[in-house]
């Protein structure tokens, strides 16, 4: 092996074989690394949404337990109707959640307190949720969301021509549960929502500014009068 040509191309080829465990190894590397297509990564893309609600009386919305916005109109405005568009970014899957409360005066339940009028109010909502870039809607408000009444009032209908309904109307509220708009929360033992005509609700300004997709109802619990406050959640899978 004193010949230096032979030397040589011994070393030439040593060196060669390096360069290719080398290169095999970066090609892996890249390989290893790269989204496969189709692969989740190709669909956990953030993507934009437009929220389309009518509520009787007023709503606050939160996507994966943060709130992304609420009713203009405060809840203590009396015949507040109007519909309101809330923009978010998300990535599918998401969960949103919301707090829907129907007007009442004072803890009794009733509204109008003092006049002629004095009556239990009833509530109702109804959302859809629009992909801006597509147009598509992906999700709406059915019977398939989840329900939980945290105020109930009154208890005791009879209450409602009461002239002390502060004193005789009884009411019961349940606290709001941590973290009820998560992803992560457990909502097994809530109970389905309820879906209501247009007519049982009595629609006003506001329902009609919109056009609203097939299968998409207004809904609240059991209970459209007594039910006051209540939550609704839905986790939204993908793209419809």
């Amino acid at each position: 092996m004193s010949n230096p040509l032979i030397l040589l191309i011994v070393d030439y080829f040593k060196h060669t074989k390096l360069l290719m465990r080398k290169f095999i190894a970066v090609l892996l590397l890249i390989t290893f690394l790269s989204p496969l297509p189709n692969s989740t990564a190709a669909t956990s893309s953030t993507l934009s949404f437009n929220a389309e609600v009518w509520a009787d009386n007023w709503f606050a919305l939160y996507v994966n337990g943060k709130k992304v916005g609420e009713d203009s109109v405060p809840i203590t405005t009396e015949k507040s109707f109007n519909s309101s568009k809330i923009k978010f970014t998300a990535t599918y899957p998401f969960t949103i959640g919301i707090i829907a409360k129907d007007y009442t005066a004072n803890s009794s339940g009733l509204e109008y307190i003092g006049t002629s009028r004095q009556q239990i109010g009833d509530g109702g909502i109804i959302i859809q949720i629009r992909e801006i870039s597509s147009g598509k809607v992906v999700a709406y408000s059915s019977k398939d969301w989840k329900v939980l009444v945290v105020n109930k009032a009154p208890v005791n209908a009879d209450c409602v021509k009461s002239k002390n309904p502060t004193v005789d109307c009884k009411y019961i509220n349940t606290p709001i549960p941590n973290g009820w708009a998560t992803t992560a929360y457990k909502d097994s033992t809530w109970k389905s929502a309820s879906e209501y005509s247009k007519v049982a609700v009595g629609v006003k300004e506001g329902y009609f500014d919109y056009t609203w997709t097939s299968g998409s109802s207004i809904v609240w619990s059991t209970n459209l009068k007594l039910d006051n406050t209540i939550l609704l959640r839905k986790i939204i899978t993908s793209g419809r």
